[in-house]
Formats: C-alpha cells, structure tokens, sequence
C-alpha cells in the first residue's frame, strides 16, 4: 500500500511522498541509527565520531578522515592495514574474529591475540555506542 498523503497530529495535510509506510520507517532508522565511535590516534589524539549502523569501524574511519587506518583494500579483509585495538572493556562486547580475519591479523603491525582486531570486520550497531579503539604505532 501506497502512502500518497502524510498528516501530522491535526489531521493537517504535511506533503505528499511515493514511499510505502515501511520505507519511511527504514529511512528514519537509517537516518537517526548512529554510534558514537572513539578512535584513538597511537599518539594519544582522540576522535569522536558518529558512524551509521550497517557501516563498518573502518567505514566510519574513513568517511571522517581519521588518520592511522589505511585500509588499503577497502575492507575486503585482503590487508591488515586497518588493525586497531579494542579497548579492554569492549572486547568481550564486540562479535568473536572469524578464521579469515584471525589469519589476516597475522601480517599486521604488533598484534595483540586479545585485543587486535580489523576494523573492516566490525558492524556498527546500536551495541557499540562508545566503543573505543586505539591505532597502533603504524600499520603494514
């Protein structure tokens, strides 16, 4: 079904819109579903950014400029150039690495068995509002 004429409150009429009823709900979500994500610069500088659900970590790194991830396959877990570490309080929070992304850390700079993850790997949901991650001294 079609909604062709939108009303707020007092039956006013707002505008019109070609969308579905559930394509507006998903297009609010889309719109206000954000986490607030800190990346930590290896020196110490902090970044504090807002990334839309469905994107990934590196995603979110990379739309706000963030210095210290590479990503220099564009999150096809090809490279470890996007290795972070997760802050100790949000590692038991986050999904468990899969075998790809396990072999991948391999080839990265310093890795950590529990901390080190790819931040290519990692979708943003509602459940990582505040999630910290650090950069390491440089990726490779």
């Amino acid at each position: 079904m079609r909604i062709h004429n939108i009303f707020d409150r007092n039956s006013h009429w707002k505008h019109s819109t070609p969308f579905t009823k559930e394509e507006i709900d998903n297009r609010k979500r889309k719109t206000h579903a954000m986490a607030k994500i800190t990346y930590v610069e290896h020196g110490g500088t902090e970044h504090t950014v807002e990334v839309a659900n469905g994107l990934t970590v590196m995603e979110g790194a990379r739309d706000n400029n963030i210095p210290g991830i590479e990503a220099d396959c564009g999150g096809a877990c090809a490279c470890s150039t996007c290795h972070v570490y997760i802050h100790p309080d949000w590692v038991e929070k986050i999904p468990a690495k899969d075998d790809m992304e396990e072999d991948m850390l391999d080839f990265a700079y310093e890795p950590d068995p529990a901390r080190s993850r790819l931040t290519c790997q990692i979708k943003v949901t509602d459940a990582l509002e505040g999630l910290i991650v650090q950069m390491p001294e440089k990726q490779i």
